[in-house]
């Protein structure tokens, strides 16, 4: 069983500390997913390739800081049950946030998947590299719920004290997302879209690992909510 961290025990400074470290070196983390397939696109497939990566980037730093915003919510009033011992409630919470997780998610996806084109007309990308940022684009899109469920899951792990297993496993999703990379560019020569799928995948996958790990570790959370 994973251990329950109560922050409302012991000294505040070192509590603090020992929990936001994750916290920040994940946000670093974050920030390698663009970066990397930018890297490894623009070496191995051209300046267009890479072009297309770019364009594709603002937006969706933009939806998917929203939908990682959404995540951070969830999980405060879970954090404030579990502070409270209010475990009944706080169950009910972690229930209706993971329902919440996946209708919000999925309305994204096809939302922002049906006006990826028109999305890419606006900010005026340029023809040569069209098709590709569109591929990038679309594909990233469609696995907003693999990013959702990553980042509500970690949110709910963290609201339980414990920062470290969600930025171990982010770290897992960057170190796969490199591989994958390599594997669908390179050996496969999916291009642009490549960079995309791999990335989704590995982002799936935390998410898949997340899931099993705090259902099996932390027994709090087995009782059905009330």
């Amino acid at each position: 069983m994973a251990v329950l961290h109560e922050m409302t025990e012991g000294r505040p400074l070192p509590l603090i500390f020992k929990f936001t470290m994750p916290l920040l070196l994940g946000n670093l983390l974050q920030q390698t997913y663009s970066l990397v397939d930018a890297a490894i696109v623009g070496k191995f497939l051209g300046i267009d390739a890479l072009a297309s990566v770019g364009a594709s980037t603002s937006v969706i730093f933009l939806i998917l800081g929203f939908c990682n915003g959404c995540c951070g919510g969830f999980g405060i009033p879970i954090a404030q049950k579990f502070g409270a011992h209010d475990y009944s409630t706080m169950r009910r919470y972690v229930a209706v946030s993971l329902r919440l997780s996946a209708v919000m998610s999925v309305v994204i996806a096809i939302l922002t998947g049906i006006l990826c084109g028109t999305i890419l007309r606006m900010m005026l990308t340029p023809d040569n590299i069209f098709a590709d940022a569109y591929y990038y684009l679309l594909i990233t899109f469609i696995g907003i719920p693999c990013t959702f469920f990553y980042n509500v899951l970690s949110a709910i792990i963290r609201a339980l004290g414990d920062s470290k297993t969600p930025f171990w496993f982010l770290l897992f999703s960057t170190l796969l997302n490199i591989i994958l990379d390599l594997v669908c560019i390179l050996a496969l020569g999916w291009g642009v879209a490549g960079a995309a799928i791999a990335t989704v995948v590995s982002q799936g996958l935390s998410a898949v690992l997340c899931y099993h790990y705090m259902m099996r570790r932390f027994q709090i959370l087995k009782s059905t909510p009330d």
